[in-house]
């Protein structure tokens, strides 16, 4: 109590001198050397400061909007927080915050955080020209010393496993007469590595701007800090290390443990390097209300601080997902019509709304391959609606060959289209197609078919009867009963001494036309 004390009996020289003197003392608490803004780094919410301010990468409640704004993603029903903190004589300390998540946009909140002390002795002073004693001392009445930050919070995950955060906050500061503010931005990440570890990094003040009757700047602060939930989350710890620009590091540490289910114990202890700080608290749930109080112990004494939460509404989670099911349902509607440029509006807004779905990350990959070529293909003539039934088998990923052959019949009704081409040749590529299909080189009138056919018939003529054979089979995935195909496939069984698969083929071959006189005499030859 002697340092407050001290501080009662402020001498008015300079408005500047007075922010100094009043805000040393808060410093001493929260670690931060007399650094402007410095009540920002005690904490808030009795949960958070019973661990003792190790809750960076903890903080799954409202009170997140203040300790770390991609923490937010975690909540998933609509939080207001209160806080009532004594710090010592005539100060306190008080946190409001209402946090509200959204289905798409992530969560946003706003806070109030506020230091109050009261009571300032002000006085004015007369010397003698000299300087040397003090001629007259007079009373002037009290004065108080008020530091105030309003935030804005939003929170949003970007993946399954990573959160981002951004808070926008003004700080202003009043003593007596004088005043200054700050408009500052803090951003915040969180990677929730797994279900019992989690680890979020940050920047305070990565952006500020200063007015008012001092000269003072908010000082630049990096932020570490990880969790550690284990026994189904019953047991949880966090260890946070922060960084003040021209202040010593500090580090928090604490604990949690809940008893039962409603009832919950907790510890802590603040160092910079020294522990400056121990902290243990209570917490205690009812239906939609939470309890919480904490008890800090340090260099001026004890400080209490008391906090109540209320949760309203419904799980967020479960609208969420109906949205985005909805979502996914439109777009669905458009691809199987061929709209596909409207498909992927409705796919990225899907994927907006839920950065952590893989699947529709990979439908959203796989459709704007095809769309780079093909936009779209609607309407019911048969080149659309084959190109509408390769893409969906191309989207889907579980049956490239079949994509293939789908396209292939698609481009062999319509050879001159090089869009079609293109996206063949890609799609081919993905399923490991050696050889690509390539625009017609005969006759004006060539189609796919013709040149496959061709081409099978030339690799026969070199000798390449595999080759033969592969490209009869490119034929016959698009036409089973193409007779031509099959007797080029049974030529080239015959002449790699494969005589009874070479039978087999062209016995298919006269059930399709029991009029082929070539392949009667061929089998003539195997009989």
């Amino acid at each position: 109590m002697a340092i407050w004390a001290n501080v009662k009996r402020i001498i008015r020289f300079s408005p500047a001198m007075g922010f100094f003197i009043a805000f040393s003392a808060v410093s001493a608490l929260a670690q931060s050397g007399g650094q402007p803004g410095a009540f920002m780094a005690y904490g808030a919410g009795a949960r958070g400061l019973g661990m003792g301010g190790a809750f960076f990468a903890v903080a799954d409640d409202a009170s997140a909007s203040y300790w770390n704004p991609a923490a937010l993603t975690l909540l998933e029903r609509k939080e207001f927080t209160a806080m009532q903190a004594t710090l010592f004589e005539a100060t306190t300390l008080n946190f409001f915050t209402y946090a509200h998540p959204t289905t798409t946009k992530g969560t946003w909140a706003v806070s109030m955080t506020q230091l109050k002390s009261v009571g300032f002795e002000k006085i004015s002073i007369t010397a003698n020209p000299a300087g040397d004693e003090i001629v007259d001392i007079k009373t002037l009445g009290t004065f108080d010393s008020t530091e105030r930050a309003l935030a804005f919070s939003w929170g949003r995950d970007v993946s399954d496993s990573l959160a981002f955060g951004v808070m926008a906050k003004n700080i202003s500061r009043t003593l007596d007469t004088s005043a200054d503010s700050f408009n500052a931005i803090d951003i915040a990440m969180l990677n929730k590595f797994s279900k019992t570890y989690r680890a979020a990094v940050g920047i305070q003040n990565v952006f500020s701007m200063a007015s008012g009757d001092t000269e003072d700047k908010l000082p630049l602060t990096l932020k570490f800090g990880q969790a550690l939930s284990l026994f189904k989350g019953s047991l949880v710890f966090g260890f946070d290390v922060a960084k003040p620009q021209g202040a010593s590091t500090q580090w928090r540490f604490g604990g949690e443990y809940w008893l039962m289910y409603w009832s919950a114990l907790r510890f802590g202890v603040m160092g910079t390097p020294g522990i400056q700080e121990a902290d243990f608290g209570l917490g205690i749930k009812y239906k939609n209300f939470g309890f919480d109080i904490a008890q800090g112990v340090h260099a001026l004494g004890s400080t209490t601080r008391f906090s109540v939460t209320m949760r309203m509404g419904p799980s967020n989670k479960a609208k969420h997902e109906r949205e985005v099911r909805e979502i996914i349902r439109q777009a669905l509607q458009y691809f199987k019509s061929g709209y596909f440029s409207r498909a992927m509006e409705k796919l990225r807004a899907a994927m907006d709304a839920d950065p952590g779905n893989n699947e529709i990350r990979r439908m959203v990959t796989r459709l704007q391959n095809a769309i780079d070529y093909v936009p779209d293909a609607t309407g019911g003539e048969e080149v659309p609606t084959l190109t509408r039934r390769g893409i969906i088998a191309f989207v889907d990923g579980k049956d490239l060959r079949a994509s293939v052959n789908v396209l292939r019949h698609a481009f062999n009704k319509d050879p001159k289209n090089d869009r079609l081409l293109s996206l063949l040749n890609m799609v081919e590529k993905e399923a490991g197609v050696s050889e690509l299909t390539r625009k017609p080189e005969g006759p004006e009138i060539f189609t796919y078919i013709d040149q496959r056919t061709y081409d099978a018939r030339q690799s026969i003529y070199d000798g390449k009867y595999d080759l033969a054979m592969k490209r009869a089979q490119d034929i016959l995935d698009l036409e089973p009963n193409n007779e031509t195909a099959l007797e080029i496939m049974g030529s080239a069984f015959y002449l790699m001494d494969q005589k009874d698969k070479a039978k087999v083929i062209w016995e298919k071959v006269l059930e399709i036309n029991p009029n082929n006189a070539m392949v009667k005499n061929f089998l003539k030859q195997v009989r």
